[in-house]
C-alpha cells in the first residue's frame, strides 16, 4: 500500500467515505481477518531515521519499542509503538545466515513510511511490529532481485520461527512519484510522471509475473518514473514473501500512482 503522509489529514477532512478511507478500509479489513500477532513492517526511510552519515541498504529495528512520526506528518498523532524484539533478532540472525549485511539500530524513530499505514490499519498500536528498512530513494539502489530475495528470506525466516505467533508482512510504497522535483505537477509538492509504468506493473502483480517485474525494475526504469518510484523494491520485497501468488484484493489509485493490494498465504499473511 502507498504511505503518502497527507493522507492523514485527508481522511480526517473527507470522512471515512473518501477513496483513501475506503482503500485503507479494504485492506484492514483483510489484516483483522487473518489475526496477527506480529507485523513485520517493510519500508524505505526519508532521511529522518537514518542520514548520509549513515544510510544502510538493508537494516532492521531490534529494540524493544519506537515511536514517531519523526517528520510531522500532518494530522498524524505521537505513537509509541512496541517492537517484537525477539522476533526481529531471530530475523536478523537468519537475514545474515542467509548473506545478506543487514545493519540494525537500537535507538531510532519512524517517520510516515512506515507509520501511515500503521494508523490507518491497527490505529491503537497493540500490535507489536519489526520494522525492516530498504533503500529506495539514494543511489545506488539495491537490485530488485536482491530485494525479491530478502523477501524469500524473510518468509523462511519466519516459517522457522517457533514463538507460537501469527506474522503478516507489510510493505509501502509508490509505485510513480516525484516529490518536489521538476516533474512535480503545476503548483503541486508532487507529481506522477509515469502512470502507464505503474499500470504495467499492478498488471504483472495482478497475474503474478514477478519474474517480468524484476526483470523490468531496474535502478533507472524506476527512478525514470519518479524520484521516490525506487519505492516498488518494497513491493518486490513482498513479492518475494508470497512467492508468486496472485493477490486476494488488488486497487489503483492511478491519480497518485499508488495502489493497495494483499494477498492470504498458508503460513504468511
Amino acid at each position: 500500500m502507498p504511505h503518502t503522509p497527507s493522507f492523514i489529514a485527508e481522511v480526517k477532512a473527507n470522512g471515512e467515505s473518501s477513496e483513501t478511507a475506503r482503500f485503507f478500509g479494504e485492506i484492514r479489513r483483510h489484516l483483522a481477518a487473518a489475526c496477527p500477532d506480529v507485523i513485520v513492517s517493510i519500508s524505505n526511510d526519508h532521511f529522518n531515521t537514518f542520514f548520509f552519515d549513515n544510510w544502510p541498504t538493508f537494516a532492521i529495528g531490534t529494540a524493544d519499542c519506537t515511536a514517531g512520526p519523526s517528520d510531522q506528518t500532518p494530522e498524524m498523532p505521537w505513537y509509541e509503538v512496541k517492537i517484537a524484539s525477539d522476533l526481529a533478532q531471530h530475523l536478523l540472525d537468519c537475514l545474515m545466515a542467509d548473506e545478506f549485511d543487514m545493519a540494525r539500530s537500537l535507538e531510532f524513530q519512524l517517520d510516515h513510511a512506515h507509520l501511515v499505514p500503521l494508523h490507518f490499519l491497527t490505529p491503537e498500536m497493540s500490535i507489536p511490529i519489526v520494522p525492516v528498512f530498504i533503500n529506495c530513494i539514494v543511489p545506488p539502489l539495491p537490485g530488485s532481485r536482491r530485494c525479491y530475495r530478502l523477501g524469500r528470506s524473510v518468509a523462511a525466516a519466519v516459517a522457522r520461527w517457533t514463538g507460537g505467533q501469527r506474522v503478516a508482512v507489510l510493505a509501502s510504497g509508490s509505485l510513480s512519484l516525484e516529490i518536489g522535483g521538476p516533474r512535480a505537477f503545476e503548483n503541486k509538492t508532487f507529481g506522477v510522471p509515469d502512470p502507464e509504468w505503474a499500470r504495467w506493473v499492478l498488471a504483472q502483480v495482478r497475474t503474478g509475473q514477478t519474474e517480468a517485474l524484476i526483470e523490468a525494475a531496474s535502478e533507472s526504469r524506476m527512478l525514470a518514473a519518479g524520484n521516490v518510484a525506487g519505492e516498488l523494491l518494497n513491493w518486490i520485497s513482498v513479492l518475494g514473501v508470497i512467492d508468486a501468488a496472485t493477490p486476494d484484493i488488488l486497487i489503483d489509485q492511478p491519480a497518485l500512482g499508488n495502489a493497495f493490494a494483499a494477498w492470504t498465504v498458508r503460513g504468511v499473511a
